[in-house]
């Protein structure tokens, strides 16, 4: 069987061919464009136009390599919608980037407060701009948009409708909204009517494996074969934890502009411990839970990158990469969620004027800023892991790594030394695995995803980082903590 799997991040997008049997699984790269919020009648906003040119594109080069392709999946980061009526999208989806989008978010915590939002719905994310602040501050600053819409779909499904797909919810993306029961894996009614926000937009809620049809007419001429649209596991997130050769004695870390750092569980936990150290339970494959806390990741080394471009300087990451190791280490830390580090401006100075502001030695040049940010987020990162120690019945043992990071040797090593854990990196491909793997569920070609990790255990080779010089990061982790609680 041949499927595509199309995996869209914050910051790009990658098509892939999956060619797979009962005992086989092979994966390969086709294609790959950017994508990145813009500016449009003074908001930041996501290009639908251009993703939905792009995605068939990328369609269209499987289906030549392949000669011929049986389904489509597409997965995409969380938190933003597009409102349609009669199936036509009213505007450009707004970016959770854009500082307006989530501007009555104070207000709505002061309306429930976050325990009844954690209570309710299994999230904290208090720094991460979720739908429903973004939904809350429509309703108040354009209420009108609302009224003329009549469906809420999430980015998977919406760029799927733009494909021939039928309109859905689908429970894995949906549970990033903070607009979810994970107890029930339904909208939270009760909530949103507290908060006066309309249900009757919500689309009903479906499990990754979901047929949405076959790909439009326009779509089908340019293929050799009519491909059906199948909903993965839509949030890339829940894709790569799908997609990583997980065990019971695992954290696994999802890395790209986000980290979504946590463990897997049957049931979400929603206890005092985890609303105290902001634990989210997002809803993963296969009836799965992902007790998991978000944390900035490397879009500021992205922001970085831009910025070093624009200023005509080189942003190749080996060059980088190699600059950052041989920059002195343990100089200077931030916070990878302080939130100065937005979109507007530039990251490298934003990053100078923290260190300045809190009293470290303020770093210099390419070096130096990414040395700073790998470290940093390795601390953050064993912050979160000490955490999740605390509140599981059983402490992961080590950590599995998928996404961007696993090619970044230095941050795996700089993890290991952080946490004194083992660090299995790879697979790279983990989102597109797993958005592979929950579509050949759903087509009976794999039984279950604990055949397929199985699978993919067999077919892809990680790479293990043992720790050493662990005794310096427990000053490291201490100056983060200071750090985390000043910005809080």
């Amino acid at each position: 069987m041949n499927v595509v799997a199309i995996d869209i991040g914050a910051s790009g997008g990658t098509v892939y061919l999956g060619r797979l049997s009962s005992s086989t699984f092979k994966l390969e790269e086709v294609d790959r464009f950017e994508n990145a919020p813009v500016e449009a009648d003074g908001r930041y906003v996501w290009d639908l136009q251009a993703l939905q040119e792009q995605m068939i594109e990328g369609i269209q080069a499987a289906d030549q390599r392949a000669d011929g392709i049986d389904a489509i999946g597409i997965d995409t980061w969380g938190l933003d919608f597009g409102l349609t009526r009669n199936g036509t999208v009213l505007r450009d989806p707004t970016s959770y980037r854009d500082p307006e989008a989530t501007a009555a978010k104070n207000e709505l915590f002061e309306t429930v407060g976050k325990r009844r939002l954690f209570e309710a719905t299994g999230i904290t994310n208090w720094n991460t701009p979720n739908t429903l602040w973004q939904l809350y501050t429509l309703a108040r600053e354009d209420p009108s948009l609302l009224e003329r819409a009549d469906e809420l779909l999430m980015m998977p499904q919406l760029l799927s409708t733009l494909l021939g797909g039928r309109a859905a919810g689908e429970v894995t993306i949906a549970s990033t909204t903070q607009m979810v029961d994970p107890d029930r894996q339904e909208w939270a009614c009760d909530l949103l009517a507290e908060l006066s926000l309309p249900t009757e937009l919500l689309p009903d809620l479906e499990s990754p494996g979901a047929r949405l049809g076959p790909v439009n007419t326009e779509v089908a001429a340019s293929l050799s074969t009519t491909p059906e649209l199948v909903m993965p596991a839509s949030h890339d997130t829940a894709s790569a934890v799908a997609g990583l050769p997980l065990t019971d004695d695992a954290a696994f870390l999802s890395t790209g502009s986000w980290f979504l750092f946590g463990v897997e569980r049957s049931d979400p936990l929603v206890t005092d411990a985890a609303f105290e150290l902001s634990l989210s339970n997002e809803l993963g494959a296969d009836g799965t839970v992902r007790l998991l806390k978000n944390i900035t990741g490397f879009f500021l080394l992205e922001e970085c990158r831009n910025a070093w471009h624009d200023a005509g300087e080189p942003t190749a990451y080996g060059h980088l990469l190699r600059a950052a190791q041989s920059a002195e280490p343990m100089r200077s830390l931030v916070d990878p969620d302080a939130e100065e580090f937005g979109i507007e401006g530039s990251m490298p100075a934003k990053i100078r004027s923290y260190c300045r502001r809190t009293g470290q030695p303020v770093p210099a040049g390419q070096g130096e800023v990414v040395r700073c940010l790998l470290e940093s987020l390795a601390a953050k990162t064993a912050l979160v892991f000490d955490e999740l120690g605390d509140v599981v019945e059983a402490p992961p043992k080590r950590i599995v790594l998928g996404g961007g990071g696993v090619r970044n040797e230095l941050f795996c090593q700089l993890l290991a030394d952080a946490t004194g854990r083992s660090v299995q990196a790879g697979p790279v491909e983990a989102t597109a695995i797993g958005n592979v793997l929950t579509q050949a569920i759903a087509l009976d070609v794999v039984p279950d995803l604990e055949t397929g990790r199985e699978l993919v255990a067999e077919q892809f080779e990680p790479r293990t980082y043992e720790p050493a010089g662990t005794d310096k990061w427990g000053p490291a982790k201490e100056r983060m903590g200071d750090l985390v609680a000043t910005d809080d």
